[in-house]
């Protein structure tokens, strides 16, 4: 079956441009030009204000939020619905009305507000809540079952191609998390990551930048910040190869190199040669 005339039109696909078909969520699926998944992950600099972040102003600064259970459990709830999605009608008509109640209290909280933007009102969850309760906070283990000795192990069926993606996935997310930074080889890859981190990305905590060598260097905002000033330190007075920075940073040539590429993104470092780096 073909491509519709008008989906290739409004996508202003040409002869040549190479296209990518993925899983999106559970409802959804994403068929784009690969070169505008580059420009949806490239376009997170650091320290660029003017992304997309229309959440909610945190609370005053001292401040503790605190949620009781039934409040935690529809922050997550909320969380699983793409921002897109989650405008006033739509979020409305999936709630009981215990949840609406819990709902009103979460605004009153200042945890959850709700943003309008082009007249449709969209809830957004308050990016300092975000951080503390639903940010790193993805189950990722499975439940183990019990096995008898008698019983026969069944036949596992062959997994669903966009299953085995989806978990793909959830594992760059986790990686990512764990360690602060990904090195990601295609915008396959990349566009996984921005399906599986949408809300992050949406808040500004995660930044990424594509390199010369055609990867994509991707990184929590927080880890950037913690250790750029190191490494400007070590390439303050001369270019440095990656080697000798990543041993005197001790951290691993990618990490050094993931922030290194998001800081030449900003102007601050420029790549001398190839892994050769000064603080410019």
């Amino acid at each position: 079956m073909g491509i519709p005339y008008e989906v290739i039109a409004a996508l202003s696909i040409k002869e040549g441009d190479e296209v990518d078909f993925f899983k999106y969520s559970d409802m959804y699926f994403l068929f784009a030009k690969k070169s505008d998944i580059v420009k949806a992950i490239t376009s997170l600099k650091v320290g660029d204000g003017t992304q997309a972040r229309n959440y909610a102003k945190p609370p005053a600064e001292g401040a503790e939020i605190t949620l009781d259970s039934a409040e935690l459990s529809l922050l997550k709830k909320l969380d699983t619905v793409k921002y897109k999605d989650r405008t006033e009608s739509n979020i409305l008509g999936m709630l009981s009305d215990a949840e609406k109640r819990t709902l009103q209290s979460l605004i009153s909280k200042k945890a959850v507000s709700l943003f309008k933007k082009d007249d449709v009102a969209r809830y957004s969850i308050t990016k300092s809540v975000y951080d503390k309760f639903l940010f790193g906070k993805r189950e990722t283990g499975t439940a183990v079952k019990k096995v008898n000795a008698d019983d026969k192990p069944a036949v596992k069926a062959p997994e669903k191609k966009w299953v085995s993606k989806l978990k793909e996935q959830n594992m760059y997310a986790d990686l990512l998390e764990a360690k602060g930074y990904i090195v990601l080889s295609n915008e396959a890859e990349a566009a996984g990551l921005s399906s599986a981190l949408e809300e992050s990305i949406r808040m500004g905590l995660v930044v990424g930048t594509r390199a010369f060598n055609k990867k994509f260097y991707v990184a929590l905002k927080g880890f950037v910040t913690q250790n750029a000033p190191m490494l400007l330190r070590i390439i303050e007075k001369k270019g440095v190869d990656i080697a000798t920075i990543a041993k005197t940073a001790s951290m691993e040539e990618d990490a050094a190199r993931t922030i290194l590429y998001l800081l030449a993104e900003s102007g601050d470092v420029t790549e001398v040669r190839r892994d050769i780096f000064k603080a410019a």
